[in-house]
């Protein structure tokens, strides 16, 4: 009595099956390609938001420890431009930081408080990002008490 096998011959696999399998695997390897590139591009964008927000806020930082009121103008945060942030550092050579302040005044025309924006903005394949802190800053720093 002869036992059937259950995978058919002894003969092996056909040309045809070999094809078959080989391109199943091709188009599984090409869509674990596609998506390692995509998680290397996202993680290249998050480190680009991970330094633009810390350079942000060490200028913010800068700014609010101005020791007077009056020191903290546009003209003593200059802007600084692609290449030259940290004496043109190469980790940040594709960032540029520039920071806007606005004066409230009250109806003396005296400044009771002053608006700080800081931007970041950087390229991210040919496309342009930024990013922006602000915070307010009131004439009352001066005061001692």
């Amino acid at each position: 009595m002869r036992i059937k096998k259950p995978f058919g011959s002894d003969a092996g696999m056909t040309l045809v099956e070999i094809l078959v399998a080989m391109t199943i695997f091709a188009v599984g390897v090409l869509s674990l390609t596609r998506v390692m590139f995509q998680a290397m591009h996202s993680n290249v964008r998050s480190k680009h938001v991970v330094v633009a927000t810390n350079l942000a806020h060490q200028r913010m930082e800068q700014i609010l420890s101005s020791t007077r009121y009056d020191n903290i103008t546009a003209g003593a945060f200059p802007t600084e431009d692609y290449g030259t942030i940290e004496g043109g550092s190469a980790n940040y050579s594709p960032f540029r930081r520039a920071v806007a302040i606005a004066d409230s005044v009250d109806a003396l025309g005296t400044s009771v408080m002053k608006e700080v924006t800081v931007r970041v903005e950087w390229r991210d394949n040919g496309i342009a990002r930024n990013m922006e802190i602000r915070s307010s800053i009131s004439r009352f720093k001066d005061i001692k008490l």
